[in-house]
């Protein structure tokens, strides 16, 4: 009685009225105590709750009767903060939040004169999911645990960190973000490792190929050629595609595009890369503390992604430099369901030769028969090459996310040479292709999942075609091809905000197939042909701990079983990184490896003198299985804006095998089964001042090959083997200027020398001296590049870019191989082959994105 009489009271003393038919009761500013029994008694509720805990707790709120329930327990929570559960038919909880509740996150990004920021980055850590901000500068997510850390950053803003609990109010959150100032600049590129847009973290290098600015050499950010500036990393050709990785060799490395193995990444036989740097969205490079999930490959791993977020837009670009040209689309399908991405590119050296294709094409033709003087006066040499891509993203709800992706690149070489009554036809086509599906789908704040599959093609076919009169009287053909699909399962689950759980199923099948035949009208001669298939399943866990400023774990186990072979692998991996003082950490790492798959250098069809590495499979007989261990220690110190990075190794790589012809062919013409031992060290020392930094590293490596019945069994200096390497780069920016030098210096590579040639018989015979004891001379050259950015008309969405690069700016002729061998024929006579490097070679690139 004395209730309902408080009741009665309460009600008098509030702001009655009445509109048509609906009654709305008006509760302003009262104890939420209070409150409450205006509630019960109009909604016939219950509410069950700690007295201290809504203490203080003041309540604004017009009760409508037209006001659902639903509706009134959300307007409820956006006004106290608490959480309104309804148990019951008409029984409500109160309680405070916890980070097992979900709330949906909405806000406005502004600069600090009230502007909308559009493309802001939101992170939200707890489910590693991410959004960003349209040109209104809202964003909004859903299903975001409450408490979590929001991380909003743009360049040149500070970054804002927030929690997830701050987004509970009604309205959305205005979110103002801050320009940087001078004294905040260390905090900003804390991260910021060779350029803007080159990040490293915990010894990944991370390249956002849209943020990264001008690099040495280059007018546009071609990826493999960005991960040659790193320390470790020695190219002793010149080429994009031939990374050597502390002392491993090219094919040895695992380059993955969207998750399809990638068995070729050169065009015009590598002297550039085959990924279009316009359609890759971002680029993981490692060289040490691998992770479990990678396996197939024992040096280091390049993992390239493209665009994975849906159009809001149709947006893109196209442009072209002294080589090619290409186009990109990103266009939305489905609005913020479906987009679709697609990109073309091809080189226009069959229609037009300029004066940076000749440079390049004297660097690759050089010792072959294209370069040859004969006394046949009718030749023509057509090569182009091409590349394709497409990405179609569906997300059907926010936690689930589709992909498919397909990858086509390919190289034609079309050589004739001959007169009225012979003909001779080099004719050279390589291909790779790949295909690819991924779902990716979020179960809760904790789990997880990822389903993918992938298809990959390789084809190298060679011909050389002789004809007398029109008509064929002999082929020489050398083919090589793989192909190779498979499926994975990988799972993550956030144990803590400091730790999580990573683990899956891997599947992978093989087949490889190489012949190398001389067909004639009466006869077909096989010299050489392998054709053999390979099942791999590979199970794999990680376990990862980071207190972001104490130390990092990451402990992983992978196991690999070989189907065909009978054989399995266990292979351990484990990275510790610890930070000593704010500014100075230490790390070490140790791995075991093992790879399945490899190239060798083949003698057999070698007229042209290109592409004369086949893949094949390891077997029981004459390839094992190639596994490697490495170890390293590693320290690095960041103050103000001075970054200094050391890094020493050591591995070990088993059971590499060799063709003498393979290996500078000093012995016989064998296979030989060996070790290989690298120990080396990598230094970086980076300084920045406003507008313009310098950086400059150091790399020292060892590399020694033991081989059976190979030098008495004695080890000896690696084919590749480059002691000493000094990159020193430089970056000034002035306005919308951008310009870059860079100057690298090594040693000269092993090579072994002849010392002594008997041509007393039928047959030449060379005599080496000892393996690898010589070096070739120092290499150096300077590279320069600069690009300009500007904007046409008032539409912001549209801009363009003119860039100009000089490689080898002061021409100077470096010596990048020596070879001496005999040719394989009757009339055998000595081959001395000397391979020089690029000279002087200008491009010109223009681009416009919208």
């Amino acid at each position: 009685m004395i209730r309902l009489l408080f009741v009665c009271i309460f009600l008098w003393s509030i702001s009655v009225f009445s509109q048509e038919e609906t009654k709305v009761v008006v509760i302003e500013n009262k104890p939420l105590s209070e409150a409450i029994l205006t509630i019960e008694e109009i909604y016939n509720l219950k509410f069950s709750y700690i007295d201290n805990l809504i203490d203080d707790k003041q309540l604004s709120i017009a009760l409508d009767s037209k006001l659902s329930l639903k509706e009134l327990l959300q307007k409820l929570q956006e006004q106290t903060s608490f959480k309104f559960e309804l148990t019951g038919s008409n029984f409500v909880t109160i309680r405070a939040y916890s980070k097992k509740d979900i709330i949906t996150v909405c806000g406005y990004v502004l600069d600090e004169e009230d502007k909308p920021l559009k493309d802001i980055g939101i992170f939200f850590k707890a489910i590693r999911a991410n959004t960003s901000t349209d040109q209104n500068g809202y964003f909004e997510y859903q299903k975001v645990p409450y408490n979590s850390v929001v991380l909003i950053s743009a360049p040149g803003f500070r970054q804002q960190v927030l929690s997830s609990d701050l987004f509970l109010s009604k309205e959305c959150t205005k979110i103002y973000l801050i320009h940087e100032q001078e004294e905040v600049l260390d905090e900003v590129y804390i991260q910021e490792y060779l350029a803007k847009g080159i990040t490293q973290n915990k010894k990944i290098i991370n390249i956002d190929l849209k943020n990264v600015e001008v690099l040495p050499g280059r007018t546009e950010p071609d990826i493999l050629q960005s991960v040659q500036l790193t320390p470790g990393v020695n190219n002793p050709f010149e080429t994009a595609s031939g990374l050597f990785v502390r002392g491993s060799t090219p094919h040895q490395n695992l380059v993955l595009w969207n998750g399809i193995k990638t068995y070729q990444q050169g065009h015009f036989f590598g002297m550039l890369s085959a990924f279009n740097p316009y359609v890759a969205k971002e680029v993981n490079f490692s060289k040490s503390g691998i992770s479990a999930q990678y396996g197939d490959r024992i040096a280091g791993v390049i993992d390239i992604k493209s665009e994975n977020k849906i159009a809001e837009r149709f947006s893109g670009g196209a442009g072209f430099n002294m080589i090619n040209a290409d186009a990109v689309i990103h266009t939305p399908i489905i609005k913020d369901k479906v987009s679709l991405q697609v990109s073309g590119r091809r080189s226009y050296a069959d229609l037009l030769e300029t004066f940076t294709y000749k440079q390049l094409a004297d660097r690759v033709f050089q010792n072959t028969k294209i370069n040859e003087i004969t006394n046949l006066n009718e030749e023509e040499n057509n090569f182009y090459y091409t590349d394709y891509n497409a990405n179609l993203t569906v997300k059907p709800s926010q936690n689930d996310t589709f992909e498919v992706n397909t990858i086509y690149g390919k190289n034609d070489l079309d050589f004739r040479r001959g007169n009225a009554t012979e003909s001779f036809n080099d004719a050279l086509i390589t291909e790779n292709e790949g295909y690819n599906f991924k779902w990716n789908t979020i179960y809760n704040r904790n789990l997880s999942m990822q389903t993918s599959g992938y298809y990959a093609k390789y084809v190298l076919n060679y011909q050389f075609i002789t004809r007398n009169l029109g008509t064929i009287a002999e082929v020489e053909s050398k083919k090589n091809s793989v192909r190779d699909f498979g499926a994975a399962l990988n799972l993550r689950y956030n144990i803590s905000d400091y730790q999580n759980l990573t683990g899956g199923y891997q599947f992978s099948n093989n087949d490889i197939r190489y012949a190398f035949v001389t067909n004639t009208p009466d006869y077909e001669l096989i010299l050489d042909q392998d054709d053999r298939f390979l099942n791999t399943h590979a199970a794999y866990a990680e376990y990862k701990y980071e207190n972001p400023k104490n130390v990092y774990i990451s402990a992983g186990l992978r196991f690999n079983h070989y189907t065909e072979l009978n054989t399995s692998f266990i292979e351990p991996r484990v990275f510790i990184q610890k930070h000593l003082t704010k500014n100075w950490k230490i790390n070490a790492s140790g791995e075991y490896r093992s790879q399945a798959v490899s190239q060798i250098q083949e003698s057999v069809v070698s007229d042209l003198s290109l592409e004369n590495q086949v893949w094949t499979l390891a077997n029981n007989d004459k390839f094992p299985i190639i596994t490697s261990y490495q170890y390293t220690l590693g320290s690095s110190f960041r103050k103000k804006k001075w970054y200094f990075d050391i890094d020493s190794y050591y591995k070990q790589i088993d059971d590499i095998t060799t063709l003498t012809s393979g290996f500078i062919n000093p012995i016989d013409n064998t296979y030989h089964t060996g070790k290989s031992t690298v120990y080396g060290l990598d230094f970086f020392l980076k300084k920045r001042f406003r507008k313009y930094k310098t950086w400059v590293s150091y790399s020292y490596i060892n590399t020694s090959n033991t081989f059976d019945n190979i030098n008495n069994n004695e080890s000896f200096p690696g084919n590749w083997n480059i002691e000493h390497t000094i990159k020193w780069s430089h970056f000034y920016k002035i306005d919308n200027f951008q310009f870059s030098l860079g100057w690298l210096w090594h040693t000269g590579k092993a090579f072994t020398n002849i010392s002594g040639v008997d041509e007393s018989g039928e047959l030449v015979v060379l005599e080496f001296g000892k393996i690898n004891s010589n070096n070739l001379p120092v290499y150096h050259r300077l590279d320069f590049s600069a690009i300009y950015d500007f904007k046409i008309g008032y539409n912001p969405n549209i801009k363009y870019r003119i860039g100009l690069s000089v490689l080898n700016l002061y021409d100077r002729k470096n010596l990048l191989n020596k070879e001496f061998r005999a040719t394989n024929s009757l009339e055998n006579q000595l081959i001395s082959s000397d391979i020089f490097s690029l000279g002087i070679t200008p491009n010109l690139s223009f681009r416009v994105f919208w």
